[in-house]
């Protein structure tokens, strides 16, 4: 029931705002010539379309053509009160879209992007585009000697002007109930505000109701205005920035309207361009310190937030280390050894044993002194897991482990290639040395024997050499694993060299 009282009253008090803004643009802000110096009720239908998803817009947009109609029906015919009322809404419905389509997501006058987009699209964009609408329903159905380039250009700073002061005013009044940005406090210094507020009105009052803007008083100028908005904004962030920057402007634009303030000029057109130009500047100068105060505030607030939350961690971290150093330490070492040990056999995994033997290439790259890698394959080791299973089949692999470590020297390297395969890396080895070695290493394998309840088991190893001729490790293992594939095909149970077809004796 909230909601749906929600959703009538919302375009009710949108209407009436409209039309109220209307009343107040004919009667305050024009000039004798009837050139309006800001039009605000389109500031309050795009307020509104900013704060409401499209779905929502048409009761928004009813309720404005009604406003328009009733407004503009003391000076303009229905049909012409209509077209404005078309010009308003597309004006508002175009700079809107533009918005959320550059944004991709809720207006933040908190954020300078956001506020650069909107001036951009309201003031080159939707305003201009809205005035060629305007200035030719003007040289169309009314009479006078204005030209169209001019009613153009009238349209388009009036409304550009009010949309730039009073949008971001009424939008974020429209959406009080969002939460507040970190950092923020939730009651600002109202006392302050007040007086801050009651200055600006004061300066307006002396420069553009009293004659202070003469020669004999160049001190005050129009930029006395923008010291209690300036510290404002500083203190206290868009929203209230937004509503003193509104108050002077529309206070500057009242007292031009009037005949009063440094901007009267013999030529009424003079007069309103200069009020608009400096209304204009004023405010986005204001909205942008605000802004840009937010964004270091609220950036500050998030590093101090991260460097205590950082501080914590840090002490707690430190409390840790000094309890588990220990802990740590024999950790670290179990992972190291698990990262490089093949689990199964307790010998150097792959990554290990290919990590040696490209330090040994490396080596041998300086020194010119040879290696050679060699590679065995169990025979028929699938058989065995397959006919007596895997226990079986790892007592195998412990019992080759061990046949072949029991046969190398210290400076050798044995590692699990992967599966039955194991490479070996000897250091400083000739052919000589190398086929003693295999012979030795296809007797210990022969020598293996495993007893499974009344069964003996036994196996055959074959093996591939290759010696190091300058070549990368991986090539080198390229060359090992050829010559044990030709040891597999010429019967196992055999050792093949890749350097040379010299048959190890059997």
């Amino acid at each position: 029931m909230h909601n749906h009282r929600h959703t009538i009253m919302f375009p009710l008090v949108v209407g009436l705002l409209y039309y109220l803004g209307a009343y107040v643009g004919v009667q305050f802000a024009a000039l004798e010539s009837g050139i309006v110096v800001l039009w605000p009720p389109n500031a309050i239908l795009l307020a509104a379309l900013l704060s409401r998803p499209p779905r929502l817009w048409w009761p928004l947009l009813l309720v404005v053509v009604v406003a328009e109609v009733a407004a503009d029906l003391a000076v303009f015919t229905i049909t012409q009160s209509l077209l404005f009322a078309v010009i308003n809404i597309t004006e508002c419905v175009l700079a809107t879209s533009l918005i959320r389509y550059f944004l991709g997501d809720e207006m933040d006058w908190h954020k300078p992007k956001d506020l650069s987009v909107f001036l951009v699209t309201v003031f080159f964009i939707a305003s201009p585009i809205a005035a060629l609408g305007g200035a030719s329903v003007y040289s169309l159905f009314l009479i006078g000697d204005t030209s169209f380039l001019t009613y153009w250009r009238l349209w388009w700073i009036g409304d550009a002007t009010g949309l730039i002061i009073l949008t971001p005013l009424f939008h974020m009044l429209l959406n009080t109930g969002l939460p507040l940005r970190p950092g923020i406090a939730r009651r600002p210094r109202h006392l302050e505000l007040f007086v801050a507020w009651v200055l600006s009105l004061m300066a307006c009052y002396l420069v553009f109701s009293w004659n202070l803007h003469s020669e004999d008083y160049l001190a005050l100028t129009p930029l006395v205005v923008i010291l209690a908005p300036i510290w404002v904004a500083i203190r206290f962030g868009p929203l209230s920035a937004s509503f003193i920057t509104a108050s002077v402007a529309l206070y500057a634009a009242f007292a031009t309207a009037a005949g009063a303030g440094p901007f009267i000029r013999a030529i009424p057109d003079q007069s309103a361009l200069l009020t608009q130009e400096f209304v204009v500047l004023f405010t986005g100068m204001v909205l942008y310190v605000a802004a840009f105060v937010f964004q270091n505030r609220q950036k500050g607030y998030e590093l101090l937030t991260v460097l205590e939350e950082l501080r914590q961690l840090n002490e707690v971290l430190e409390e840790q280390v000094r309890l588990r150093t220990g802990e740590l330490f024999d950790a670290n070492q179990r992972l190291q050894t698990l990262a490089l040990t093949d689990e199964l056999t307790g010998i150097a995994n792959r990554r290990q044993t290919k990590n040696l033997g490209e330090e040994e290439a490396d080596r041998s790259s300086r020194s010119q002194r040879p290696f050679s890698v060699i590679m065995l394959d169990i025979d028929h080791f699938k058989s065995i897991n397959d006919r007596y299973g895997h226990e079986v089949g790892d007592r195998c692999l412990h019992a080759f482990t061990q046949a072949i470590e029991s046969v190398l020297r210290s400076v050798d390297h044995f590692g699990r290639w992967g599966g039955e395969e194991f490479l070996i890396i000897v250091r400083d080895s000739d052919l000589v040395d190398l086929e003693r070695l295999s012979v030795r290493l296809l007797d210990s394998i022969r020598a293996i024997s495993i007893h499974d309840e009344d069964q003996t088991i036994t196996f055959t190893v074959s093996i591939g050499v290759a010696e190091w001729h300058g070549c990368s490790f991986d090539k080198l293992v390229s060359e090992a694993d050829d010559a044990l594939y030709r040891a597999k095909e010429l019967g196992r149970d055999r050792a093949e060299f890749s350097t040379a077809t010299r048959r190890v004796p059997q």
